[in-house]
């Protein structure tokens, strides 16, 4: 198992430091009609974690530094990691477009082995990442060692208790067995349901996490949840064939979000632990 584990690591960083991914992820996820979500989301992030500017925040696996620069407009000094050079160049170029370039820094990093020393950052933030890592358990426990004691830590990763995952994945599944197309391998494990996509140019694994696990896991090394709330409800948008569908599904997901609640139902959801 530690054999397979450890080989879907490097088949994994091996897709992940390619452009291709990182520029399919921009498409879908960083544009225009998914702004507003994110304005809102990270307004309730940076409540939630109790952030006040000037204060120091890691963000792991900061890809093309989207999220990394709405931390930096609401005042945090940002040190973003991620483990592709290509996303790190776009990162630099975003963050000066966005004119935070002074408020983030970069380096290039494995979250499996953080380059940095114990209790480094008064916050930890790590969004849609953990769930395209085969060794997961290392990296969660590497976001808690670099926190400082006290602090707290935002992880935002699909639910596999949703609506989506329980019911429209399935579904999904079964139009494409029936067109003949090839289906990723899923597994259910303790950690949640997880797929493994096979390229020419590596993997990836894609996993709905179990929040119970996640709340275990944690808890059974001195950190506490403190705050669980909704993201996406649904991340259907990228199915749907259409910009006015897109827009529509995109509002829908805004409007569950701004209440707060139904994180059960959501597919997407903001988990924040504070470190004892």
């Amino acid at each position: 198992m530690h054999e397979s584990t450890t080989n879907r690591t490097e088949q994994s960083e091996t897709f992940l430091g390619e452009e291709p991914i990182h520029t399919q992820w921009e498409s879908d996820y960083f544009n225009a009609d998914t702004d507003p979500f994110y304005e809102l989301i990270f307004d309730q992030i940076v409540e939630a974690l109790g952030a006040a500017p000037g204060q120091t925040i890691l963000d792991a696996g900061c890809g093309y530094c989207f999220h990394a620069s709405r931390l930096a407009h609401r005042g945090l000094q940002v040190t973003g990691v991620d483990f592709s050079e290509a996303a790190l160049q776009h990162g630099r170029k975003n963050s000066e477009a966005e004119g935070v370039a002074d408020a983030i820094t970069l380096r290039q990093a494995d979250l499996l082995d953080l380059p940095f020393d114990e209790g480094s950052f008064d916050f930890v933030h790590c969004f849609g990442v953990l769930m395209h890592i085969p060794e997961v358990e290392i990296a969660l426990e590497e976001l808690a060692r670099v926190l400082k004691p006290g602090g707290r830590l935002a992880i935002i990763e699909n639910n596999v208790q949703s609506l989506h995952v329980r019911y429209w994945e399935p579904t999904l599944r079964l139009i494409k067995s029936t067109l003949g197309r090839k289906l990723p391998r899923r597994n259910r494990t303790e950690r949640g349901i997880e797929e493994w996509h096979e390229y020419d140019s590596g993997g990836l694994m894609v996993r709905k996490t179990d929040m119970d696990w996640l709340v275990r896991f944690y808890e059974e090394r001195g950190l506490q949840l403190v705050s669980r709330f909704a993201g996406t409800f649904s991340e259907i948008f990228t199915s749907v064939p259409t910009r006015p569908l897109k827009r529509a599904v995109h509002a829908f997901n805004r409007s569950w979000a701004s209440h707060g609640r139904g994180y059960r139902a959501a597919q997407g959801n903001v988990l924040v632990f504070q470190k004892g």
